[in-house]
């Protein structure tokens, strides 16, 4: 309900609502100043990394191989984990008819390819 003409009139300002209002400017003006920061930070990274790309070819050559053998030996370990952990949880149905057949058939295969 919205105050009526005579009650704004007769309101006395409050103490604390002008110390409130410079707390929230001085917290605006410290996140702006942070924020200015961070993008000056992050611009020049961005320029250090391109001038790093374009002059130094060895060392970009060098890094880009750890991180493809990085990512190929990640790639292995995580395909054998999820594989392995397939396997184990089809064994747990093995007593079941239909999947037990289905199974025994499917190893077959897999046998007689190798």
């Amino acid at each position: 309900m919205p105050l009526t003409d005579d009650q704004k009139s007769r309101m006395l300002p409050s103490k604390h609502r002008q110390r409130e209002i410079e707390k929230q400017s001085d917290e605006n003006d410290r996140f702006h100043a942070l924020l200015d920061k961070l993008e000056d930070v992050t611009t020049n990274g961005r320029l250090k990394d391109m001038a790093f790309h374009f002059t130094d070819t060895k060392q970009v050559v060098k890094s880009n191989l750890i991180a493809g053998i990085a990512r190929g030996v990640g790639l292995t370990i995580g395909v054998a984990l999820f594989v392995s952990l397939l396997l184990a949880i089809l064994n747990l149905f093995e007593p079941l008819p239909i999947i037990g057949e289905w199974l025994a058939n499917l190893a077959n295969i897999i046998e007689a390819n190798r």
